[in-house]
């Protein structure tokens, strides 16, 4: 009677049962990789726990290496970096997790804090740039209404939709008072201009006008010795001059007083922001973040 013969792989001849032990080593191996990555995980919160932003990136960047599949440590180093102020590279982690991610939870959570980003950025550039700042508060109220689009009942989303509303409403009216102060440093300039048209125009005709033959005797000799009685009287041209120097000055004076404007920013914003004492024009209102 013939010994049982064990089942043989056609492509490398081998015994099929060393394949299953090379399956069980991979198997082994991923779930030490998977313990690795959870390790890094679990270090990398406990120091964003303790403040310690930076260190913290390097173990999520650890957790990566381990499962590069892993969204989750792309979620907590996109945390880190906002905490840290760069919103460049929150920005972008956050997005990539709300693509990538099929926890719908973890998708909400992405696209709540990239509202926060471009809220927070937008507060900072409304001092610089009003209408990048308005772009910024329309992407955010974009990103918080995906999230009412996942969970309906989210009231923080909600809520920091209605912030951004007033703010942004705020910044169109910065806006349009920016502009009519423009207009109106326009106008003030062509109507400048068109008066020292005009009084170029007088001077030229009062100087082509024919003089008197009687009267051009009298001014040379009043030119060969003047009265020293009237050395304080300027001619005309020069108080002309004077008045025109003194109407630029005071020109020169208005525009150089700075176009203060109110920045309604989040409480951390405001802690950073503290020394540079710019005047509110609303009340400063606090967007809630959901980490």
């Amino acid at each position: 009677m013939n010994a049982r013969r064990q089942p043989v792989c056609r492509v490398c001849n081998a015994h099929l049962p060393w394949l299953g032990a090379v399956f069980l080593l991979l198997a082994a191996m991923t779930l030490a990789q998977g313990a690795s990555a959870r390790d890094a995980v679990r270090q990398g919160n406990q120091l964003y726990a303790d403040g310690q932003y930076s260190e913290a990136i390097n173990k999520y960047n650890e957790a990566e290496i381990e499962q590069p599949a892993a969204v989750e440590p792309k979620f907590n180093k996109a945390n880190s970096y906002y905490r840290l102020d760069d919103l460049g590279r929150a920005i972008d982690l956050y997005r990539q997790v709300a693509a990538e991610s099929r926890d719908m939870t973890l998708v909400s959570k992405a696209k709540y804090n990239l509202g926060n980003c471009f809220f927070q950025r937008g507060s900072k550039q409304r001092d610089s740039n009003l209408q990048k700042a308005l772009e910024d508060m329309e992407t955010s109220i974009t990103y918080w209404r995906g999230v009412l689009d996942i969970d309906p009942q989210n009231e923080k989303a909600a809520r920091n939709i209605e912030v951004a509303r007033l703010t942004i409403k705020d910044i169109l009216d910065q806006i349009r008072q920016q502009q009519q102060q423009e207009q109106e440093q326009q106008q003030q300039s062509q109507q400048d201009q068109q008066g020292d048209q005009q009084e170029q125009d007088q001077q030229q005709q009062s100087q082509s006008q024919p003089q008197d033959p009687n009267e051009s005797q009298d001014e040379d000799q009043s030119q060969q010795g003047a009265d020293p009685n009237q050395d304080d009287q300027q001619e005309p041209a020069d108080q002309q001059q004077q008045q025109d120097q003194g109407r630029d000055e005071q020109q020169v004076r208005q525009q150089a007083v700075p176009d203060t404007t109110a920045q309604e920013i989040l409480d951390k914003e405001q802690r950073q922001k503290e020394q540079r004492q710019i005047r509110q024009r609303t009340q400063t209102q606090k967007v809630e973040r959901d980490w």
